[in-house]
C-alpha cells in the first residue's frame, strides 16, 4: 500500500531519524508487522525451505508456496549419496538436475544437502567395495602332497603316493633332464601295450567339496614321440580325463573336474603304450579361488577414494548454481563421539574407514580425519563455495554441542576450510528459550557463518516406537505455544548471531502433511510441526514467524 502524506519539514527530519534506527524489540506493543509481506520479503537474511522434489513437480499449491515465500531451497533427498550412486557405482543425476533446474529457474538459490552422512547412502554399493577381493596374491594352495616327488617314502618310491599296478616299471627319474624341477620326478616305463590301468600311480586321499571345480596341473614329457596316458580319480564314481600325448620336451598339462565325492585320489594311468614317461610338479587347486580379502588399509583407500569422487563430482557439476553445501552431516552420535556402527540398509559409517577408527573400531580421532578429508575435497572442487558442518540437538544436548565446538576449533587450527556451522533445530514446542539462546550464542562465538538448516517445531512429544504416539490429540494450547516458539527462534537468531554471520534460516518443509515426522515409523504419524497446515492454510506459527522476521 502506498500512502501520500504532506509533512512539515521538521516532522520529515524527525521521521527520518527515528525510522533509520534498527534494534530488536520483544515488546509486542512496539511491533506492527506487515502481514501482507511474504516470508522472504520480510527476512533480512536468506530464507529457505526443505523441498521434496516429487511434491515440487506434482503439487501446484506446494510449488507456489515454495516459490513465493522462500528464496533458498534445500533438497530433502535427491542430492544425497543414495539418490545419486547406482548399484555399479555410476551416477544418476536425473532428479538432482531436475531439482536444481527447477529451483534456479524460479530465481531461487539451492543449498546443497548433503555430501557425507551416515544415512541415505547406497549402502549396498559401499559394502560391496569393502567385500571385493584384495590386490595381493590369491591364497590357493595345492591340496596334493609331495607333488614334486622329491621325498621318498619308507618302502615306497614316493611318500604320499602308491603304485597300484606296474610297480616293476615305476621308479624315480633322477638322471640329467629327468626332473622338471628339483632332482626327482615320477618315471614310468611300460614295456608292452595294454590297458591304461595296467600302470597306475595314485596319490593319497584329497579332501574336496562336491560341486566345486578343481584343477590338476602337472608337467610331463616322454622319451619318444607317440605315447599317451590319462588321469583319473578314485573315490565314489571314477572320473576320467582325455588322453594326453606328451612330446619329448617338458610341457604343462591340465585337467579340470568337479568331484562327485568328498575325497578323491589323483591317478596317473600310464599302461597304454610302451614308452618312458616323466611326470613332475603336480598340483591340485581350486579352479576359481576366492579373491584374497582386502586388508583394512585397502578398504580405507577404497572408501576414501569413493567419497572424494562423489564430493568432487557433485560440487563440480553444480558449482555454477550451488554455492553452499552441507559437507558433513551429523558426524557425532548423541554422546558426542564420532559415529560408528554396523553398516546396514542405507546406513554407512564413513568415519570407521577414514581414519577416525582402526580396524577393530577403536577410536583414533573424534571426527577429525573424516571431516577434514571431506571439507578439503569440497574446497578443492570449489574454492568459493560456503562449506558447512551440520548437526542437530545443539539446543538440547550440551555434551554433543561441546564436542562439535571442540572439533571445529581443532580443525580451524589445522587449517581445515570450514566456513559455517549448521544448526538443524528439530525441536519441540517445550524447548526452553534459554537453551535456544545458548546454542546460538556458542555457535556464533566460533566466528563462522551460522545457519539454522532444518527448523521444525514438534507438538507430539511421544516416542515414535510407542503405540500411544498414534493416539496423540492436539490440545488448544499447543499450537499457540508452537507459534510463540517459532517467533522466539527468529528473535534469538537475530539477537545472538551478528549480522555478518547470519547465513539464514531454513524451515524443514511446507505443510504439516509434508513433514518428515509424519513418515517416521511405526507410529509417529500425528504431528503438526510446520508453518502451514495439511491443507496449506497459514497457521499461527506462520504469522508469528513472519512477525519475528520483521524485527530490525
Amino acid at each position: 500500500m502506498k500512502l501520500n502524506n504532506i509533512l512539515l519539514p521538521g516532522l520529515v527530519v524527525f521521521a527520518c531519524i527515528t525510522g533509520c534506527q534498527k534494534k530488536v524489540s520483544n515488546d509486542p506493543d512496539t511491533i506492527h508487522p506487515n502481514l501482507d509481506l511474504t516470508l522472504k520479503d520480510a527476512a533480512s537474511f536468506p530464507l529457505g525451505v526443505g523441498v521434496d522434489y516429487t511434491a515440487f513437480t506434482a503439487n501446484g499449491t506446494y510449488t507456489s508456496l515454495v516459490k513465493s515465500q522462500f528464496n533458498v531451497a534445500t533438497p530433502g533427498y535427491v542430492m544425497k549419496h543414495g539418490a545419486i550412486v547406482q548399484a555399479n557405482g555410476s551416477y544418476n543425476f536425473t532428479n538432482a538436475d531436475g531439482f536444481v533446474n527447477g529451483i534456479t529457474g524460479a530465481g531461487m538459490s539451492v543449498y546443497g544437502h548433503t555430501l557425507c552422512w551416515y544415512q541415505n547412502n547406497n549402502g549396498n554399493y559401499l559394502r560391496a567395495l569393502l567385500a571385493q577381493g584384495g590386490t595381493g596374491a590369491v591364497n590357493n594352495p595345492s591340496l596334493i602332497l609331495n607333488g614334486s616327488f622329491e621325498t621318498a617314502g619308507s618302502g615306497v618310491t614316493f611318500l604320499n603316493w602308491s603304485v597300484w599296478n606296474g610297480s616293476a616299471v615305476v621308479s624315480a627319474g633322477t638322471a640329467a633332464g629327468e626332473a622338471y624341477q628339483g632332482s626327482r620326478s615320477l618315471k614310468a616305463a611300460p614295456a608292452v601295450a595294454g590297458n591304461p590301468w595296467d600302470v597306475q600311480v595314485v596319490s593319497d586321499d584329497i579332501t574336496m567339496t562336491s560341486g566345486t571345480s578343481y584343477k590338476v596341473r602337472f608337467y610331463a614329457k616322454a622319451a619318444a614321440a607317440g605315447g599317451k596316458f590319462r588321469l583319473s580319480n578314485n573315490g565314489g564314481s571314477a572320473q576320467y580325463s582325455a588322453d594326453y600325448v606328451p612330446t619329448t620336451s617338458w610341457a604343462p598339462y591340465e585337467w579340470t573336474f568337479t568331484p562327485n565325492n568328498a575325497t578323491k585320489k589323483i591317478v596317473f594311468d600310464m599302461g597304454y603304450t610302451p614308452n618312458t614317461y616323466y611326470i613332475d610338479s603336480v598340483s591340485v587347486t581350486l579352479s576359481n579361488p576366492p579373491a584374497s580379502a582386502a586388508g583394512f588399509a585397502e578398504q580405507q583407500l577404497r572408501i576414501d577414494t569413493t567419497m572424494k569422487n562423489f564430493i568432487t563430482s557433485m560440487i563440480t557439476r553444480y558449482k555454477d548454481r550451488v554455492h553452499a553445501w552441507d559437507v558433513v552431516n551429523e558426524p557425532f552420535d548423541d554422546n558426542g563421539v564420532v559415529r560408528s556402527g554396523t553398516s546396514a540398509s542405507d546406513a554407512f559409517y564413513w568415519g570407521d574407514y577414514l581414519g577416525d577408527r582402526d580396524a577393530a573400531k577403536k577410536m583414533l580421532t573424534n571426527g577429525d580425519s573424516m571431516v577434514a578429508k571431506a571439507f578439503r575435497y569440497a574446497r578443492a572442487a570449489d574454492p568459493t563455495a560456503k562449506l558447512f558442518l551440520n548437526d542437530y540437538a545443539h539446543e538440547t544436548n550440551s555434551v554433543k554441542m561441546d564436542s562439535l565446538i571442540a572439533l571445529i576449533t581443532r580443525l580451524k587450527t589445522k587449517g581445515v576450510p570450514i566456513d559455517g556451522v549448521g544448526l538443524q533445530m528439530h525441536m519441540t514446542y517445550l524447548v526452553s528459550n534459554t537453551a535456544i539462546d545458548n546454542a546460538l550464542m556458542k555457535m556464533a562465538r566460533l566466528g563462522l557463518l551460522v545457519k539454522i538448516t532444518e527448523l521444525d517445531i514438534s507438538v507430539n512429544l511421544g516416542d515414535q516406537n510407542s503405540p500411544q504416539t498414534a493416539n496423540f490429540v492436539l490440545s488448544p494450547t499447543m499450537l499457540p505455544q508452537q507459534a510463540a516458539k517459532y517467533r522466539y527462534v527468529v528473535e534469538s537468531y537475530m539477537r545472538n548471531v551478528p549480522e555478518a554471520q547470519r547465513y539464514g534460516i531454513t524451515v524443514w518443509g511446507v505443510g504439516d502433511s509434508d513433514s518428515w515426522l509424519r513418515a517416521r515409523t511405526p507410529y509417529h504419524t500425528k504431528d503438526y510441526p510446520l508453518l502451514w497446515d495439511d491443507n496449506y492454510n497459514k497457521k499461527d506459527s506462520y504469522t508469528e514467524f513472519l512477525t519475528g522476521l520483521q524485527l530490525k
